[in-house]
């Protein structure tokens, strides 16, 4: 039994993440406290992804975006600027989807820095 209070080591025990799964939209302000993923599968127009202000981030916390756009290429806005938003660690944030291929774009909260920083962006070959 798993306590609430008390610290524990748990073995051979899979945590599953929580996805956000929608085709399409414009704006995205991600909720730490409900989502680790976010997913696009068929985004259908240019998206703003807005700083994680929903939910209380905890240090380290794992936020991922998989974003497919439906066939055509469509413009990425990231928020730079301000509390919970999205801090580049040695990649480069993608200012646009590849048309028809996934692009994943991996964050770790930075508690300390009050940043969603960066660590890893790729795009499907």
């Amino acid at each position: 039994m798993v306590g609430t209070t008390d610290t524990q080591t748990l073995t051979n025990k899979r945590i599953n993440p929580r996805v956000f799964t929608t085709t399409t939209g414009v704006s995205l302000t991600p909720d730490i406290g409900q989502f680790e993923v976010y997913a696009f599968t068929a985004l259908a127009s240019n998206l703003t992804i807005n700083a994680a202000t929903s939910g209380t981030p905890a240090d380290g916390n794992r936020l991922i975006f998989r974003i497919e756009d439906n066939g055509v290429s469509r413009t990425l806005t990231w928020a730079t600027a301000g509390a919970n938003s999205y801090r580049v660690v040695g990649t480069t944030l993608p200012t646009a989807t590849s048309a028809g291929k996934v692009t994943y774009v991996g964050c770790l909260y930075n508690t300390a820095d009050s940043f969603c920083d960066v660590l890893a962006v790729t795009t499907q070959a």
